[in-house]
Order: structure tokens, then sequence, then C-alpha cells
């Protein structure tokens, strides 16, 4: 048995305690979470007579023991998903002040139908919204759309924007496997933009995982391939050129594009194909992007930060997931960040983006 394996996730030292004390000073700044996850139980009870293995990609192409680790962990830690006090717990343990709470991205159920869909959709911004009234110093809301249908998406921006005022909303990266740069999302994004709303792009799985069921790599490699894959389409469809105003954060990093967007723009030199929509590089548009922290490097912390500047990479810790980033404080002190940019990134950035002012606060 190797090291790896001789640790069992589900011990008390696993799961539900690995969100721990930070090892961290925590900063004179206020911190802010920008990647965090909530759960809502009566949506998936709403779509469950609807429900096809194939809809869920990340779910269908994970092996059978990935499937079964992934229930136990569910049922260890649902209080962390659900449960604002559980929540609050955690974050005074790792420093964080606030978090920004979006829907887990295996509770997007795009494939419901035009009837259904915008129903749970407004289900769940309603359960997010009474989640931060528990505590509007500690939580922000981000809302969710019933994105394959965009007419009601656009009406489901509106009311989370003017009736819970969420600052932002959280989409996966693709729609029953269209990519974002389909001409169907183009009244969204026109929506979005002009409401001034952030967009968390968070991917549930990669569509077309037939090579990644082993190793748990659906998650592993496929997560940041699909969001990698649609920034590249949106890049290249033309959509941040049409929309100049979109505000988007890409999480866990954004992906691989970030790191090697030098063959894109080499691509865009030499192949026609790329510039049908575009004049100039495509990383030019990366530029515009946010980034999150969870790439687990301090190196690839300071390859984001030197590329797209402080102001553009912010604190995120994929909470409550095992995936995520346990002690995101002591993972930004390890990059050994000058002052400036660390507050930036541990909360400065955040406050920006989404609005996040010190009344709102309770600073």
């Amino acid at each position: 048995m190797t090291q790896a394996e001789s640790t069992d996730p589900t011990s008390p030292e696993g799961w539900a305690n690995r969100w721990a004390p930070t090892t961290a000073t925590k900063p004179p700044v206020r911190t802010i979470d920008v990647h965090t996850h909530l759960l809502v139980p009566e949506s998936a009870e709403m779509t469950r007579p609807y429900y096809d293995p194939k809809m869920d990609p990340r779910t269908f192409f994970s092996s059978e023991r990935s499937k079964g680790l992934n229930q136990r962990f569910y049922a260890e830690v649902a209080a962390k998903f659900t449960d604002p006090e559980a929540r609050i717990l955690d974050m005074d343990a790792l420093g964080i002040d606030i978090q920004v709470i979006g829907l887990s991205p295996f509770h997007y159920f795009y494939w419901a139908d035009e009837h259904l869909s915008p129903r749970v959709a407004s289900l769940q911004n309603e359960t997010i919204a009474d989640t931060v009234a528990t505590d509007p110093t500690r939580f922000v809301g981000l809302g969710t759309l019933p994105m394959a249908h965009p007419e009601a998406a656009c009406a489901e921006a509106e009311r989370v924007s003017k009736v819970y005022g969420f600052p932002g909303v959280e989409i996966g990266a693709d729609v029953n496997g269209l990519d974002l740069d389909d001409e169907m999302f183009e009244p969204l994004w026109e929506t979005l933009a002009g409401l001034g709303l952030a967009i968390v792009l968070h991917p549930a799985g990669f569509t077309h995982g037939q090579r990644m069921s082993d190793y748990y790599l659906v998650n592993v490699i496929g997560m940041p391939l699909s969001s990698t894959l649609t920034v590249t389409r949106m890049i290249l469809g033309g959509v941040f050129e049409r929309h100049p105003d979109l505000k988007m954060l890409v999480v866990h990093g954004g992906g691989y594009l970030p790191f090697y967007a030098a063959r894109t723009d080499h691509a865009f030199k030499h192949r026609p194909e790329l510039r049908d929509h575009i004049d100039r590089p495509p990383s030019e548009y990366l530029n515009r992007l946010y980034y999150d922290i969870t790439v687990f490097d301090p190196a690839l912390l300071w390859q984001l930060i030197d590329t797209y500047g402080a102001d553009h990479v912010l604190l995120g810790t994929d909470y409550p997931f095992d995936m995520g980033l346990p002690d995101p404080l002591g993972f930004v002190e390890d990059a050994s960040l000058s002052d400036t940019d660390r507050d930036l990134v541990v909360g400065g950035s955040a406050a920006r983006l989404f609005g996040i002012d010190d009344r709102q606060a309770g600073k």
C-alpha cells in the first residue's frame, strides 16, 4: 500500500476536518473568498424524476470507485454545503471574513425543460439569498441562471440583481454540451453587461470525458480543460470583442489557458481560422479576465500575478470540496508576495469586482 492509499479521507482527520485553522498570520485587511459552493437539496428533488445520468458528465464519466467516494464525501460534509453556522466556523478558522457563495455546479440542472428550469433556478436563488440574509456581513450571493433558456436566463439575471442585490452570477462552462460562443447566448451577455453583473465561470465536469474515468481525471483534468475550451471559444468567437464590458472570473486559476496562451497566439498569427471574429492576439483578451488562486503551486500564483496583475487575481478556495485549497492564507503567505499584492489578492480585488463596500462587510 502506498502512502497515498494509507490515508482514509473519511477518517476523523479526513474530509470533515480538512478546513483547519490557518497556518498564516491574518493580513490586516478584509479577506474575501470568491469561490465557495452551496447545495439546494430541494432543487435536486424537483428535478429527480427527469434525471438521466448522461446529463451529469462528471458523474457519468467517473469510475465506480470515484462515485462511491463522492457519495461518502457528500454524506460527511453535508452541513458545510447547507448550514451557514457551519460555514462561519470554518471561515473563522481559515481567517476568511467574507464568502462569495455560488451554487454547486452539480446542481445547475441546465437540462431541465423550459417550464421546470426557471422554477429550479428561482428556488436556488431564493436559498442563496436566505443564506446571505443570515449574516450579510459574512456572505455575498451569486445568482444561478436557467442557461438553456436564454430569455428566462435574462429575466432571472434581472431578478437576482434587482430583488436580491446579487453582484454577480455563476454559470457553467457549457450548457448541455453547447459552447458559450453560440449566438443563442448573445442576449444574455448584453443583459449581464448592462446590469454590471460579474460572471463566475465554473465548469461541471467535461462533456467528452471517455478517457478520464480512471484516477479521478474527470475532475483533475476535466474541470480545468472545460474552462480552457470555453474561454478559448469565447475569445475566438468574438464574445469579449462584442461585449467589452463583460466581467468574468474563471475559477481554478483560469484552467490551462493562462499558462499556455502563447500557443494560441502563435496559431492566431499563422492560421486564418482563428481570425474570423477578432483582429488582435487572443492573449490580449485574457488581460480582461479575473482568476482565482486554486492553482496549488505558489510558482503558478506568481505567474498569474506577473502576467495579469494582482488586481485580477482573487483568493478562492472551492469550499467545501475536497479539491479545494484548505489553507488559502497560508498558500498566499508561502508565495511571499509584496504587501500591496497580497492585500489585493486576499480581498481588495474581490471587493472591487463584486462591489463589496465597507458598510456591507460590517467593517
